[in-house]
């Protein structure tokens, strides 16, 4: 029995004066939604607004830190190596899917922006990363975006898309290439067969996870680890837009706390002990005599 046939049974047995209650209960509840949906919508309207507030700050900080402005009193303008590197190194989300083969590209990122979706394009937000010429790919620019919908709860992940990466012969980090050697049945020569084999990089996270649809046939185990690798990625995404873009250079110095729990520096050394109490040394509860 699905959810709403319960629901639908369990007011055909309330007296028929408390069913009209509910359903005026309800219609009143439905015009809460609707108000909901247009504080989220003019939230939204109100998060472009400051995004185009801010984007002349950050165009500010873009020159900053590839050395084409100055700071007032400094006397050359060598900008901040390693700078976007730096910053996503200190955020563990981030920081947990970056190879060292990712962090000689990495270093080539010269901004990261981040925008809120236009409504007609739909609800999410998409990311930016400008990178300078290098030998790796042709893309100047790598974009990610995430698609959500409209509910008033946690934020409900409908897709994720990402560029396609052009990458030049022989520089993709994101696969390993395998050769092997095999001699010819017949006892005469060999030949090499080379194959790629997916790795780990930071660089697959322009290649996100498909979620899948209610076709597809996923076994239990593939489902448990499908959800959490698009969880790990929209994590990954949310941590580019509300942390690094807006405040990177908190992260770059490491004065930004990270999301990490606390608890995670400490490791227990032994199990809790159950505390006995020592009834000699209880408190007398009673008055005076």
């Amino acid at each position: 029995v699905d959810r709403e046939q319960m629901v639908q049974e369990f007011i055909k047995s309330l007296p028929e004066d408390v069913q009209k209650c509910v359903g005026a209960l309800n219609e009143l509840d439905d015009e809460t939604s609707e108000l909901e949906a247009k504080f989220r919508f003019e939230l939204r309207e109100l998060e472009r607004k400051y995004e185009g507030l801010q984007a002349p700050v950050y165009e500010k900080r873009f020159l900053l830190v590839c050395g084409e402005t100055k700071p007032e009193g400094a006397d050359t303008t060598q900008g901040v190596p390693g700078f976007w590197l730096g910053a996503m190194k200190n955020c563990s989300v981030i920081a947990s899917n970056i190879t060292e083969k990712d962090e000689v590209i990495l270093n080539c990122l010269t901004d990261i922006k981040a925008e809120t979706l236009s409504e007609s394009e739909g609800i999410g937000f998409r990311l930016f990363f400008h990178f300078k010429e290098n030998e790796f790919f042709s893309n100047d620019v790598l974009k990610k975006t995430y698609f959500m919908a409209d509910t008033g709860e946690d934020p409900v992940l409908e897709k994720a898309e990402g560029d396609e990466i052009t990458w030049a012969a022989g520089k993709n980090v994101t696969v390993k290439i395998k050769k092997k050697t095999q001699r010819n049945k017949n006892g005469k020569g060999t030949r090499t067969v080379t194959k790629t084999e997916p790795c780990e990089s930071f660089f697959n996270f322009f290649s996100p996870p498909k979620i899948p649809t209610a076709e597809d046939d996923e076994g239990a185990e593939d489902d448990e680890l499908l959800q959490m690798e698009l969880q790990a990625d929209y994590e990954m995404g949310v941590a580019f837009q509300e942390r690094l873009v807006p405040h990177a250079i908190k992260w770059f110095t490491g004065e930004a706390e990270d999301d990490e729990d606390e608890d995670d520096m400490y490791e227990d050394e032994e199990e809790f002990e159950e505390e006995e109490e020592d009834e000699e040394d209880e408190p007398d509860m009673g008055g005076r005599g």
